[in-house]
């Protein structure tokens, strides 16, 4: 603020020195004739060292103020090149508002970015403002305009001229960036568990099959960002296909073979008279649903074979088409909905009857062997292992991911950043100079007119 007066004042002196000169010719000039008046402009000297001093003076003055003044204002255009923005949308269909690019959610961001100093929220969105690039007019339809470009402006206080203006600005678009990412594009959430199970409560099994879930959430995330983006490297020569196939064969060799098969190899359970009554139960409950599903198998095939032989064929019927002609369309008959109802019951029994196997094996093993406690320290430990190597693998995919969503992010949210230019600063100042130097040289001519007519 006091720079922004101080820049100020020199203009103001040469604005006063120049009314001053030319009020002072004009009362004067009365007291002269015109032959005069023209004679007094022809003995002037218009290069005078006095003058020319004064005007040095005054513009480097000007100069170092205004350069000041400059550093302390920037700004920087937005520009929302993804096809919703033209509807006024966010990525994801919700609406847009411009005022995001300031909120305090983002100023903490920048300030946290770029560890900045002895200011607070409140203070640096005090010199922030955002507006349209192009303003439409409510008024008249055809002045209709939804923005795609938004100007952010930072004009440093006396809270924040510590800071490097340019920097700020280039804070802001990049916290800007990351807001947008976390709230409106890709869900880096991979599983809707807020806390891991207490491993030392589970039995082992059960750790089994949680590691297998957690394993094909990660799995299922990367193989939908392959789908985005399939040819896109990360900073660390990776792509989600390659990380999927690391992901994968840890899960088949760590957790479906090397765990699983050494607590099958061991009989390693917790309790094992309550596990095994357990599953127990499981396999009288998958029972009773496999034999719905063979009843309904049964029965569909059972009113396949009620169709007539002549009905099990294709059926034609007269069908007008497009133009408006007659054609012999192809038409389904209830066979081939009985067929499909009756591929998906034998496809449940198939894997009810999987189930019941998979149990009565664990069953079997838990039974007839006995836990060697050396076995059960060993899968304690491959149990810790799997867990590190299962959140490695989760924070390598979220940073993938987020990698991802930023290089889209550069293509769909562009910020040019523009300052007061060496070209502009020189342009002001020569102006600045051609004043002061008119109000001193009209001063000085103003001087050589009698106050009294002789």
């Amino acid at each position: 603020m006091l720079i922004s007066i101080l820049q100020k004042i020199p203009i103001l002196i040469a604005g006063i020195l120049l009314i001053v000169g030319a009020l002072t010719i004009y009362f004067r000039s009365k007291n002269v004739t015109k032959t005069e008046f023209v004679k007094i402009l022809k003995s002037t000297k218009f290069l005078q060292v006095g003058v020319l001093i004064l005007v040095v003076v005054f513009t480097g003055v000007f100069g170092v103020l205004n350069h000041i003044k400059s550093k302390q204002f920037v700004s920087a255009v937005v520009s929302l090149n993804y096809s919703e923005a033209s509807l006024a949308q966010n990525s994801n269909g919700t609406r847009y508002n411009m005022s995001e690019i300031i909120c305090d959610e983002v100023i903490q961001k920048a300030i946290e970015k770029g560890a900045l100093e002895d200011v607070t929220v409140k203070e640096l969105k005090e010199c922030l403002s955002v507006y349209p690039y192009v303003q439409g007019d409510v008024n008249d339809k055809s002045n209709y305009h939804i923005s795609t470009e938004f100007v952010v402006e930072y004009y440093a206080s006396k809270h924040t001229e510590h800071l490097n203006s340019e920097n700020v600005i280039a804070l802001i678009s990049s916290a800007y960036k990351d807001y947008y990412i976390e709230k409106y594009t890709d869900n880096f959430s991979l599983t809707q568990q807020e806390e891991k199970p207490d491993f030392t409560q589970m039995e082992y099994m059960d750790i089994v099959t949680y590691f297998s879930k957690e394993t094909t959430s990660v799995l299922n995330y990367l193989y939908g960002m392959a789908e985005k983006g399939s040819s896109f490297v990360t900073e660390n020569d990776t792509t989600f296909n390659s990380i999927a196939g690391k992901v994968y064969q840890f899960k088949e060799t760590q957790i479906e073979q090397n765990l699983k098969s050494l607590i099958l190899q061991h009989g390693i359970a917790k309790d094992k008279s309550s596990y095994i009554d357990r599953l127990a139960y499981q396999n009288k409950n998958t029972d009773f649903d496999k034999q719905k599903n063979f009843v309904s198998f049964t029965l569909c095939n059972d009113a396949i074979d009620m169709y007539a032989e002549e009905m099990t064929r294709v059926v034609l019927v007269p069908t007008w088409d497009g133009s408006g002609k007659y054609y012999m369309g192809r038409t389904k008959v209830g066979v081939d909905e009985l067929s499909v109802l009756a591929t998906g019951f034998s496809d449940n029994v198939a894997t009810n009857n999987k189930e019941i196997m998979d149990n009565e094996l664990v069953i079997e093993k838990i039974k007839s062997i006995e836990t060697n406690p050396s076995a059960t320290a060993q899968a304690d430990a491959l149990i810790e292992s799997i867990d590190r190597s299962i959140d490695n693998f989760t924070a390598e995919a979220i940073k993938a991911g987020r990698e991802y969503s930023n290089y889209t992010m550069n293509q769909c949210i562009a910020v040019s950043i523009s300052g007061t230019s060496l070209f502009g600063e020189l342009k002001t100042v020569a102006v600045f100079a051609v004043l002061a130097y008119v109000a001193l040289m009209v001063l000085t001519i103003s001087k050589k007119f009698p106050k009294i007519k002789v």
